[in-house]
């Protein structure tokens, strides 16, 4: 059977796809363009995985086709206009994804992708729960990862026994196996011993067959093309065709020997770009206009002529450089080679505008319609057909393009070249032939002269740029090469922080490789993206560490007492009832509060309860999760220790610090007094005050430590009018960011929006409708309202079309996200709501949670008396007992559950309990059986939970990422479970607190509930303090800054638009209250606001239906 595969492709979950490339998207588009089998691409990721599940079943072995009873999608909105929907029931997918390695290897940083092919749904989940182990899944389609190549293949080859590893797109300058800039010369210095097992190349868009038999050394290995494509339009640039049997044994078997036994060619040909085409052909410097061929390079020694910087290596040059043959030569059986332009790029050319417009679509539909696929219009349909019923001049190009006879132009640097059949005099001399389908040729306007980049061509300025340029500007440059021991950077909302402090870590580490570096982050979300991004520069064999404060503590706490636990917020409860059995739940809970600012704050009194606590913890080989950090500078007090720490710690770098507390500050400013110390931060945004961060501490390290002082101003991020209108704000607190104000350094204006609305509903109804706006309409109902509001029509929005992920609704308190969800639920609006505290943690899945956590012996007491809280027949008598002699250190091994119990209540009771212990031993046993599916299903069936609540979906999603690798699982929601979960990745709209939004970025953000007592939010009684303590004086002016910290956070959070909100009435304890909008609207003025003032229509209120919406 003959059959055209496209196998290295990519989904909606890899970064810059687009979001029609789901599984039916993928169908119909390989359908039109004549695919038969498509590469699934980024099985990997746990949302596609779980897509791919849900809409695959296996049609033949190995290969999988679309479900019957999967709900179909609208393909209106994906295919061309006019183009007839097709048949996809015959297009088969097989299990691909695409990984990309950054690793040191022979004293270079290695960066190298390869495609892994697998066989099963059942390898897939073996080979993700060993990768999910060693990085995140769940960044990207395409994970980045800190493994060998080599070791990459030994675990394919461990887990998936009919898995085949290939190198992908092999001489792309950066991520490939021979790539100028990070490669290797040759195969086996990649592979190692086990290179035999490799046995196909991906020759990738720069290259061709022919370049590739010019090196002896790939004789041995087939040559395959894939597209590697991001959008569904684009698949088939690159294909290959075989005549084989249909099957993935069959086809794999193809792709290792292209000539069977019996001399049959198994593996017919390759379909090729033209190499010219692919945007690293030649050499050259995108941004300086140079592009040249390889003996021009040699002549220039690699520099470029107009910069003086290295030029941008391409394929072609790296090819010569290791070919040892003048001539292509074919190994016998080797694949025939056909180079193609696609269909969209000939008609685009011919009717002289570009391949994406309506012109071209609509000769394109036509032209599917009439003829079939692209690939039989393109490869086998009679060149007199085309001219009878189609069109001469068309019939002539495609005749020209299967001859080879078209006019090149090469990519380079980045810049894909350009492939045409017709010379511009030949085009305007045959024009008039041209009508396809009522299409004819656009009339030429009138522009300005352009012309292929020459040698040489001015380079842009920064000026010309409206994104953040590649390299450093004058004040990041300054921070990232300083000589100075002590520095401080003071970085406002999108200015490059992160990317300020990674360049300094990889300045330091180049400077000096042989001492350690020590990189100190808030959370373990910004430890993971800082790690990344450092691996990726400069590979994963550097002396460097990344921990939050509580990591790099506890490692060296632990060095010195192995056997000291963490007392969580649950334990902490737990020893508080044990030694003051007579306080009211009330007093306990404020107690428990009071011990984490207590433990922060040094200087402050101790009451006499809080030395008992202590005591109690150190006899019991325990430290509170607040007292990391002080435990920390008491063994710093033994010198010999002192040294040790010093030693490993080496340079020391601290993220995000003017959200220190006292003990966080305390141990920087000592380990600042022998280590070198750079710290960055912006003290307008700090706005963890509740957590006893405090930022006088970043400028007390100004005063006692006299630092050298940068200050980075230019913001990449927002427009004009937002960087603008949140310097005003800030700019009423007391004591701001010292040095030069925010200034914007982006061409877009940027917008800001204000609405009043009647009460919370009608807010959120306002909002559903203005998403639904910016959507473009989410279905045809509200299209047709669409037509009706131009709420729109300045040209900073027309044509704008945002992305779900692309929006954000954020909120004062976590109360305010059930009415937006809601009301986005009824527009059949998908949403994610993220808290500070993970969602996993909270409500139904806080079951799951620490049953997974007893499952794998890493429940602590506190823990699992909140799993009895929930039996029937467990009363508070029962749950004292148990408070009384359950331990208070370490995690409770699930075999002495019923001991443990057991010695915890009186006779007779423990019979209320056995249905617990039952279900204990149960779950214990399906643990270890080490399949995640039945082991929530029987907690779901127990709890009777909803299986279909998003973030229940989610979860699942994650577990399945694991696969059999539960502990690891475990340890990965232990790990995190004190940081916001937010999935960048996620095709929804983000609800999501301020505080939790610190960090992340939006082209819109609505920012709600903008009112006074609000945002900002009414002074509470300080956190912790018992009733009848002496409250302290407070300075309400230091609450008022910290919430106008909080608002100056929110709005920097957008890009693009940003639409304000808030509320005439709405309900606060059980009472309809006036509101009155917040001072801080007032202090923008009313210059920048752009006033909304009529409200969303009602929406009819939908029945609540038993299945929730799904997350994805």
């Amino acid at each position: 059977m003959r059959y055209i595969a496209d196998l290295h492709i990519h989904s909606m979950y890899s970064r810059a796809t687009s979001k029609a490339s789901h599984i039916p998207g993928l169908a119909a588009w390989a359908a039109i363009k004549g695919i038969q089998v498509l590469g699934t691409g980024d099985f990997t990721h746990p949302a596609w995985f779980a897509h791919l599940q849900e809409h695959l079943e296996e049609a033949e072995p190995g290969l999988y086709r679309l479900r019957q009873d999967v709900r179909p999608v609208d393909l209106g909105r994906i295919l061309p206009v006019g183009v007839q929907p097709p048949d996809t029931s015959q297009i088969r997918f097989v299990l691909t994804a695409e990984i990309s390695l950054i690793y040191k290897r022979g004293g270079r940083v290695r960066k190298v992708h390869n495609v892994i092919f697998a066989p099963d749904f059942a390898s897939v989940r073996r080979l993700n729960s060993r990768l999910a182990g060693i990085g995140n899944l769940e960044a990207d389609g395409r994970p980045i990862l800190g493994l060998d190549s080599r070791d990459l293949l030994e675990i394919v080859l461990e887990t998936v026994p009919d898995g085949v590893l290939v190198p992908a797109h092999i001489w792309t300058p950066w991520f490939s196996l021979f790539g100028s800039k990070s490669g290797f010369d040759d195969i086996e210095e990649c592979f190692g011993d086990l290179t035999p097992h490799v046995f196909a190349l991906e020759t990738g868009l720069s290259s061709d067959p022919d370049m590739n038999r010019r090196i002896s050394g790939l004789d041995r290995y087939t040559l395959i093309s894939n597209s590697d494509c991001h959008s569904p339009q684009k698949l088939g640039r690159e294909a290959n065709l075989f005549d084989t049997g249909f099957s993935y044994p069959e086809m794999m078997a193809a792709i290792r020997r292209p000539q069977d036994e019996s001399g049959k060619q198994v593996f017919a040909a390759t379909i090729e770009f033209y190499p010219e085409e692919g945007k690293y052909h030649c050499d050259g410097h995108r941004k300086c206009g140079v592009c040249l061929e390889p003996a021009q390079s040699v002549e220039h020694g690699g520099i470029c002529p107009v910069c003086g910087r290295p030029l941008t290596i391409g394929v072609l040059y790296r090819v010569m450089e290791l070919a040892d043959r003048p001539e292509a030569v074919y190994p016998p059986g080797s694949p025939a080679v056909h180079s193609l332009i696609p269909l969209p790029e000939i008609l685009s050319e011919l009717l002289g505008t570009g391949p994406a417009t309506k012109r071209v679509m609509t000769a394109y539909a036509g032209l599917i319609n009439r003829f079939g696929s692209e690939f039989d219009i393109l490869l086998q349909l009679p060149i007199g057909d085309i001219a009878d019923h189609g069109s001469p001049m068309l019939a002539e190009a495609i005749d020209r393009v299967r001859k080879g006879r078209v006019i090149r132009q090469p990519g380079f640097d980045g810049q894909f070249g350009v492939i045409k059949v017709f010379s511009p005099e030949e085009r305007d001399r045959l024009a008039g032939q041209l009508q396809l389908f009522g299409v004819s040729p656009a009339r030429p306007r009138k522009k300005k002269e352009s012309r292929p980049p020459a040698f040489p061509e001015k380079a842009l300025t920064q000026k010309d740029r409206a994104e953040p340029a590649a390299t450093a500007n004058p004040e990041q440059e300054a921070a990232i090469h300083s000589p100075g021991r002590r520095i401080i950077v003071t970085a406002g909302p999108g200015t490059g922080k992160t990317y300020t402090l990674v360049q300094r870590v990889i300045h330091q580490l180049r400077a000096e490789p042989n001492t350690a570096h020590t990189v100190i982050t808030f959370t373990n979300k910004a430890a993971d993206e800082v790690r990344e991004r450092i691996l990726v520069a400069v590979g994963s064999g550097a002396d460097v560490r990344v921990a939050t404060f509580h990591g790099y503590c506890l490692h060296w706490l632990r060095q010195y007492r192995p056997q000291l636990q963490v007392a969580g917020p649950g334990l902490r409860r737990l020893v508080l009832r044990r030694l003051f059995p007579d306080l009211s739940i009330t007093r306990l809970r404020q107690r428990a509060t009071r011990i984490g600012v207590l433990l922060g704050h040094r200087s402050s009194p101790r009451p006499a309860w809080f030395a008992s606590y202590m005591e109690y913890l150190e006899d019991n080989h325990l430290v509170d999760i607040d007292g990391v950090v002080p435990a920390m500078l008491e063994l710093l007090g033994d010198a010999t220790i002192r040294d040790q720490i010093v030693r490993h710690t080496g340079h020391l770098l601290v993220d995000e610090f003017q959200d220190c507390n006292e003990a966080q500050y305390l141990l920087v400013r000592e380990l600042a007094s022998e280590c070198p110390v750079f710290v960055i931060g912006d003290p307008d945004q700090a706005i963890y005050g509740f957590r006893g961060a405090d930022p006088c501490w970043f400028f007390r390290f100004i005063d006692e430590l006299a630092p050298e002082k940068y200050h980075l101003f230019r913001n990449y991020r927002s427009g004009e009018t937002i960087v603008r209108a949140a310097a005003r704000v800030i700019a009423n607190n007391r004591r701001s960011s010292t040095g030069q104000p925010v200034v914007c350094h982006r061409k877009a204006e940027g917008r800001i929006y204000h609405h009043q609305a009647d009460n919370e509903s009608a807010e959120a109804r306002f909002v559903v409708g203005r998403i639904q706006d910016l959507l473009g309409g989410t279905s045809h109902r509200v299209i047709d309202g669409l037509q009706h509001n131009q709420l729109f029509v300045d040209s900073e929005e027309k044509g704008f079309e945002a992305g779900l992920g692309d929006i954000a609704v954020l909120y004062r308190t976590g109360r305010q996200a059930e009415v937006l969800a809601t009301a986005c639920g009824e527009a059949s609006i998908p949403v994610q709501v993220v808290d500070l505290v993970p969602y996993y943690s909270k409500g139904d899945l806080r079951i799951l949670y620490h049953w997974i956590l007893l499952a794998a012996d890493r429940a602590d007491s506190g823990q699992l008396l909140d799993l009895l809280r929930r039996e029937e027949g467990v009363g508070s008598r029962t749950l004292a007992g148990l408070e009384g002699t359950l331990p208070c250190s370490g995690p409770i091994p699930a075999g002495d559950l019923a001991d443990l119990i057991a010695s915890g209540v009186e006779p007779g009771a423990d019979r209320r309990l056995s249905s617990f212990l039952s279900l204990a031993r149960r779950m214990r046993d399906l643990w270890n059986q080490g399949d995640p599916e039945p082991f929530l299903s029987e907690l779901i069936d127990r709890y009777k939970l909803d299986r279909q609540e998003p973030e229940m979906v989610r979860f699942f999603q994650l577990a399945a990422t694991f696969g059999q690798d539960l502990d690891g699982f475990a340890r990965h929601l232990q790990d995190y479970s004190t940081s916001p979960v937010y999935d960048p990745g996620a095709e929804a709209v983000t609800l999501m607190t301020l505080h939790a939004a610190k960090g992340l970025e939006f082209p819109v953000v609505f920012l709600v509930g903008v009112e006074e007592d609000l945002l900002p939010m009414g002074r509470r009684q300080p956190a912790g303090q018992d009733c009848g303590e002496s409250a302290d004086a407070g300075d309400e002016m230091t609450h008022l800054e910290e919430e106008r910290r909080l608002f100056y956070v929110g709005m920097t959070r957008s890009s693009r638009l940003l639409f304000l909100s808030h509320c005439r009435t709405r309900m606060v304890h059980g009472k309809r209250c006036l509101c009155t909008r917040s001072r801080f609207i007032d202090e923008i003025g009313p210059a920048a606001l752009h006033e909304i003032t009529h409200t969303a229509p009602r929406t009819r209120r939908k029945k609540r239906s038993s299945r929730q919406l799904r997350l994805f």
